[in-house]
């Protein structure tokens, strides 16, 4: 029995259930997976045990429930954790059952300390060295370490003797709908996934009067959830202050199986992230998931989007409003479907987790061997 342990994702989240964990059971392995998150009803597959908890209840006493459950279960083999929040529970599940732990690190810790705190830099500078020890220790319980892109490794992997195996967040082919018959929806722009103030979510707000002014039918859907209250009342505001209303439509977070729909239908996929630490570092999943929808591409000019070979993506000066207004209006007048195509083939020939998935089964192979 393999244990997969989330306690900050959506249960149905891309990179965890619907690459990893369905990989894992198409291979033959059982899974036992727990979740906290009270947007969900528990996942059923063939070969899967699926746990979700209430959000309600803190992470110290999820890690309780889980410990008590994986104690009265059947025999674990792996513990396989997704955020630095577990660690304490990896190294007491290793310790009482003999389990082996895989550490998944979707994200650059460190960068995230340097761009959502409001400490000073000599804070910072302890937080972070606080982090490299704590990370340092724990990993020495653990026996692979699972990265979502090159940039994360950082020199405490390579010197306690590891080689992370790099997962990037590439879409599934089963998503890419190779039938060109879907209609677009003229004008349309579509942004999906956190909604926060380091994503350029009331940047992108602020573009669109001038994008209206040269394409009055222009439409924006922002399709996620909210990571504070005080940010969706900033957003409304910003709304409301620019009489945005009849152009923006806000949706909440959309199943993985159904936000492709929504994807290729839309003309314009926008990535309006701000530069900070965690976005010069880490790739968004959404680039891979706009080329294989035919949407064009509008981007902030971060070095991650700047390391595939695609075509015709349209850079704008990230934080820059006059910047991103104009590349819309420019993206929405110059759109070549010969791109399109060919960046869709370039997700379906390389850029996709069927062409690397195998590297998961390896790893599974290889510890339980």
């Amino acid at each position: 029995m393999i244990v997969v342990v989330s306690c900050l994702h959506f249960p149905d989240d891309e990179r965890i259930y619907h690459r990893q964990i369905l990989t894992l059971l198409r291979n033959g392995f059982e899974v036992k997976y727990y979740t906290r998150s009270s947007n969900s009803k528990n996942l059923s597959e063939k070969g899967l045990v699926h746990l979700n908890f209430s959000d309600n209840i803190s992470i110290s006493q999820y890690k309780k429930i889980i410990f008590n459950n994986i104690l009265n279960s059947n025999k674990i083999f792996v513990i396989h954790i997704h955020e630095p929040q577990l660690f304490s529970l990896a190294i007491d599940i290793k310790i009482s059952t003999g389990a082996k732990v895989i550490y998944d690190v979707h994200e650059d810790y460190p960068a995230i300390i340097n761009t959502f705190s409001r400490w000073n830099k000599n804070i910072k500078r302890l937080k972070e060295k606080y982090w490299i020890f704590k990370e340092k220790r724990f990993l020495k319980h653990v026996n692979e370490i699972i990265v979502a892109s090159s940039a994360i490794v950082n020199s405490n992997y390579k010197a306690q003797g590891f080689n992370p195996i790099i997962l990037e967040n590439f879409p599934s082919k089963d998503f890419i709908n190779e039938n060109d018959n879907k209609k677009k929806i003229k004008n349309s722009i579509i942004y999906h996934g956190s909604l926060a103030p380091e994503r350029g979510i009331i940047e992108l707000i602020e573009a669109l009067p001038f994008v209206v002014n040269e394409i009055p039918d222009v439409t924006v859907s922002l399709y996620g959830s909210f990571r504070t209250n005080r940010f969706k009342s900033d957003v409304y505001s910003a709304i409301n202050r620019l009489k945005m209303n009849n152009v923006i439509f806000l949706h909440d977070h959309v199943l993985h199986k159904d936000i492709w729909g929504k994807l290729e239908s839309h003309m314009i996929g926008v990535i309006p992230f701000n530069d900070n630490p965690l976005t010069r570092i880490g790739t968004p999943t959404k680039l891979f998931e706009f080329m294989a929808a035919r949407c064009k591409v509008v981007c902030a000019d971060l070095p991650p989007m700047k390391r595939y070979e695609f075509k015709g993506l349209k850079f704008f000066q990230s934080g820059n409003i006059e910047s991103l207004s104009n590349v819309l209006i420019n993206a929405m007048h110059n759109i070549s479907n010969k791109d399109l195509l060919f960046n869709q083939e370039k997700i379906k020939s390389h850029y996709n987790w069927d062409f690397i998935s195998h590297r998961l089964i390896d790893l599974y192979v290889r510890l339980l061997s």
